[in-house]
């Protein structure tokens, strides 16, 4: 099919910015984006500053002349001081030879636009605004997820309360809640829901006395993994004794592989996201990845992502899995790695403390792969200051009234290069759950600190078909 005129303009001009068809695409949709708000159902002429600043906002930069020439429904106003509509139909000038490319071989592609207001708000806090181009696209289909829970356990630890009051077949529990003088609940699909069984004194000392290896240390990390499966007990200490436990439940899930292809290969990972929406699951999946052929080591403190079975290679594949004997020090375990155990990864589930963090960048700079996760969004890890350094750290910064922003003459900043290269910020959604790739961290932390959008990609594994979405979203910014 012969290509318009204004499709050959577009195709130049990427041409001689020299940048890349997914960039072309999204700078062409950031552009009708940018017009559709500025015009709306009524308008057909808008003054230059008032489009340049709706550019601006989508990190569109050039001259409106050059820009206008890159569509076949803008123009300059005669003295150019405004932009003239001249069409009431929009092109986002994505074509199949400019559309962004997945790093995934497709077999089948569906794309489409569509721009969405900051009503259209993300359904999880905190809110996350799509204000920009979306592409969704089916990149192929993958074998189903094969989820294995050991049921079995949870039914000898809990007895009749299990068999009578719980639907272990239902994939969407995470924790179990029992409390003495409480109704037993569950969280499932991120609500807690009661059930009909009252907690008393007795349940509590069965759980106990039917627990392998006996209750937790209340006084040290709170929490055993049970048996020789990945189920996590946890104490409810009140006053010294146990009052309750929290049991969460551990999940193998084989099949995550697609979502990873292509964006993790000799690049530092940050897994982040609330609690229960799969941080562990996922790294176990990235482990048994990487360590095919390269050494990896796995410092796994709480247990959580082997468990306490010795036969760990359906688990976490060829990794070797170090267990520090105090918890405390677990930074001190990942440097032992580094010295004496010549890795080419180091994975570790949970970063806590400003030490650990420390230690991943010394050993960031040794070349060594690391991948890592951590409580909370990637927002909410910009704006940590225990830390923020895995993403380059912040500071404050006095400027000038030229740059000031809102009149503000003291800012925040990236103070230094971020030791991870890829964030993976993980959402539970209706649809189940969607992987957030947030590639060119450097850029795009700054561009959140700056209250300014970033670009996204998000996959999803949906009925068997990967699908992948390129967006640009932006973060509340206070």
């Amino acid at each position: 099919m012969a290509l318009t005129k204004a499709e050959k303009a577009a195709r130049a001009a990427a041409a001689a910015a020299k940048v890349t068809p997914a960039e072309a695409a999204f700078k062409a949709a950031a552009i009708e984006a940018s017009a559709k708000e500025c015009f709306g159902s009524d308008k057909t002429i808008v003054d230059i500053a008032v489009f340049k600043k709706a550019l601006k906002k989508r990190n569109v930069g050039g001259r409106v002349g050059t820009i206008a020439k890159l569509t076949n429904y803008l123009a300059l106003a005669k003295g150019g001081s405004q932009v003239v509509l001249t069409r009431k139909t929009f092109s986002a000038k994505v074509t199949s030879a400019t559309e962004p490319k997945s790093p995934i071989p497709t077999t089948t592609a569906q794309t489409s636009t569509a721009i969405s207001s900051v009503a259209n708000v993300a359904t999880s806090p905190p809110a996350v605004a799509t204000i920009g181009p979306k592409f969704v696209k089916t990149t192929k289909q993958v074998p189903e997820l094969d989820v294995y829970c050991d049921t079995e356990a949870i039914i000898d630890l809990l007895g009749v309360m299990a068999i009578e009051h719980l639907d272990l077949g239902d994939s969407g529990i995470t924790d179990i809640l029992v409390d003495v003088g409480s109704k037993m609940a569950v969280k499932a699909n991120g609500e807690c829901l009661q059930q009909d069984r009252v907690v008393t004194r007795d349940d509590i000392d069965s759980i106990i006395q039917n627990l392998p290896g006996g209750a937790p240390d209340i006084e040290k990390t709170n929490r055993v993994i049970f048996g020789q499966t990945l189920h996590r007990l946890a104490a409810v200490a009140y006053d010294g004794n146990i009052n309750g436990v929290t049991i969460r439940l551990g999940r193998s899930v084989s099949g995550l592989l697609p979502l990873f292809e292509g964006l993790i290969e000799q690049k530092n990972v940050l897994l982040c996201g609330a609690p229960n929406v799969g941080k562990t699951t996922t790294l176990r999946e990235i482990c048994k990845h990487l360590a095919r052929k390269r050494c990896l080591c796995l410092v796994d403190t709480s247990g959580e992502v082997c468990g306490d079975s010795e036969n760990k290679d359906h688990i976490v594949g060829s990794a070797r899995v170090f267990r520090p004997y105090n918890p405390d020090r677990q930074y001190m375990t990942l440097l032992d790695c580094v010295r004496n155990h010549s890795p080419d990864v180091i994975a570790i589930d949970e970063l806590n403390t400003k030490g650990e963090v420390d230690v991943c960048q010394t050993i960031a700079l040794r070349s060594i792969q690391m991948v890592a996760s951590v409580h909370g969004n990637i927002q909410d890890l910009v704006f940590n200051p225990m830390l923020n350094k895995a993403l380059g750290g912040t500071t404050e910064a006095l400027v000038s009234d030229r740059v000031a922003v809102d009149g503000r003459k003291v800012v925040h900043q990236r103070t230094t290069r971020p030791i991870f290269d890829v964030v993976i910020n993980i959402k539970r959604t209706p649809a189940g759950l969607d992987y957030m790739f947030i590639e060119n961290v450097a850029d795009n932390v700054t561009k959140i600190i700056q209250g300014k959008p970033i670009q996204t990609r998000t996959r999803r594994i949906n009925g068997g078909i990967l699908e992948e979405t390129l967006e640009e979203i932006l973060f509340p910014f206070d």
